[in-house]
């Protein structure tokens, strides 16, 4: 039956041809709907694979819905994806196994980037992450204390008036480990998720400035693949939605770019 499928994807359209302005894949961006408003962030799947595959499998499951930020330090930055707060308590998110730190990829923790939080052990990072507010090198491998820094995957692309608004938050020191925890308001993640590869240059899988039947034969040979991730290049650009299979959804996000206009 897949074999059926993926050569009548082929056959449909093997003779036709759709010029577009290519420019390869897109970087996957991840929506964070906070009470103070969105924020969208850019991921570097290049730069740091496994961060990105780990963010994104949180946010594709969910994990992140309902919880919040619990610490936000004006002039450095604002960490999430670990707790969420239900008046008056506090609880912690149990999150899944620890990845490896990716830090020596190059990235800075500059103003608006997105960092992986960590515990003392450099290959600890779970769920909790932290927007850098401010330029902060010393977080970066090559000026830190430990000799290891914090791994960068992503930026904020919009909106980092959200982000200074969220900076601003009122906090309340909780307990040794919990400095700055931002009270009346909380700062609340209601929803995270991923934005799909709605450009006609997305459906470029082959790279070649046209939409053709080798696009198709490319989509065709990932289908109902397992583990697409940014480590194959989310099965070779097919997997649109960032879900970790290429299907249905992506086909028909695919065929919408065949329908787009040429001209981006």
């Amino acid at each position: 039956m897949k074999s059926c499928l993926k050569l009548a994807f082929v056959l449909l359209v093997l003779s036709s041809a759709w010029p577009i302005c290519a420019s390869g894949i897109n970087n996957p961006n991840v929506v964070l709907e906070t009470n103070f408003g969105d924020i969208v962030v850019e991921l570097y799947p290049e730069d740091a694979p496994i961060t990105v595959d780990n963010f994104l499998g949180y946010v594709n499951s969910g994990f992140y819905d309902g919880l919040i930020f619990h610490r936000v330090v004006e002039n450095f930055m604002l960490q999430g994806g670990g707790y969420y707060f239900i008046h008056p308590y506090i609880y912690y998110a149990q999150p899944g196994a620890p990845i490896i730190l990716e830090s020596y990829n190059g990235l800075s923790n500059l103003r608006g980037t997105i960092a992986m939080a960590r515990t003392s052990d450099p290959n600890s990072a779970t769920s909790q992450f932290f927007i850098n507010h401010m330029d902060n090198p010393d977080l970066d491998r090559e000026n830190a204390e430990d000799g290891f820094g914090y791994c960068v995957f992503g930026r904020v692309v919009s909106d980092m008036n959200v982000v200074d608004d969220i900076a601003q938050t009122n906090t309340v020191y909780v307990n040794s480990s919990m400095t700055h925890f931002p009270h009346n308001p909380t700062v609340d993640i209601y929803r995270a998720y991923v934005l799909p590869c709605k450009s006609p240059s997305c459906s470029d899988f082959s790279g070649d400035g046209e939409l053709s039947g080798k696009d198709f034969t490319i989509f065709a040979s990932n289908w109902l693949g397992n583990d697409c991730n940014s480590v194959n290049d989310f099965c070779a650009g097919t997997d649109l939605n960032y879900d970790g299979i290429s299907d249905f959804a992506d086909f028909a996000l695919f065929s919408g770019n065949i329908s787009a206009p040429t001209k981006q």
